[in-house]
């Protein structure tokens, strides 16, 4: 592990709700309403390994369950011809009593698909989705370590920062040996494994 100092952006939606976007004839998004580590693990790192996101690498199976059955969370995956092409986590916080908000989570595409006019229709629709769950606060946090573009990304579409910080963080120094999730496999290997007697 490294030390690297990170700065951070937090910005809250303040533009009118959009309405879900119309996509490209043989794209779709839809709910993922089971929760499924697997699925969520894997477009974590096939979205994040671009960016070296690293959260998320030393989770374990039982904390991908746990994460996703808290039911503060849905997401969403954007399909293209059948193929997963990114994707929109939400999560629900209950910031006062009877106050929620609904942060956009994560949020991206694969590689493959950056570069075609997706992006702008991914973040229309979080920001859309986020509205249906909640009347309050929606938000978002990005990092000087995330995709160049994210910040303005999110600028452009209605977000508008309230926050930043600088902070030291921990990096994985060998980030392809991080993204292997060795932890992750080796705990759902032995969640699935036959009962022995």
């Amino acid at each position: 592990m490294t030390l690297n100092t990170i700065t951070t952006w937090y910005l809250a939606y303040q533009g009118k709700t959009p309405e879900l976007p119309t996509w490209p004839a043989g794209s779709l998004l839809m709910e993922a309403e089971i929760a499924s580590p697997e699925l969520s693990q894997f477009l974590f790192t096939a979205v994040g390994n671009h960016w070296r996101w690293y959260s998320r690498l030393s989770w374990d199976y039982g904390h991908w369950q746990s994460y996703l059955a808290s039911g503060r969370v849905r997401t969403w995956v954007l399909y293209c011809r059948g193929t997963p092409a990114g994707y929109i986590e939400l999560c629900q916080h209950n910031d006062n009593p009877g106050e929620t908000s609904v942060e956009l989570k994560f949020f991206g595409l694969l590689p493959a698909f950056i570069g075609q006019g997706l992006g702008p229709k991914l973040a229309q629709a979080a920001i859309s989705l986020a509205r249906q769950w909640t009347a309050g606060k929606i938000w978002v946090h990005t990092c000087s370590a995330d995709h160049p573009a994210a910040l303005a990304t999110y600028q452009k579409a209605g977000f508008v920062m309230y926050h930043s910080e600088q902070e030291t963080d921990t990096i994985p120094v060998n980030y392809l040996e991080a993204a292997l999730c060795r932890l992750y496999v080796q705990s759902r290997l032995q969640y699935f494994a036959p009962a022995k007697g």
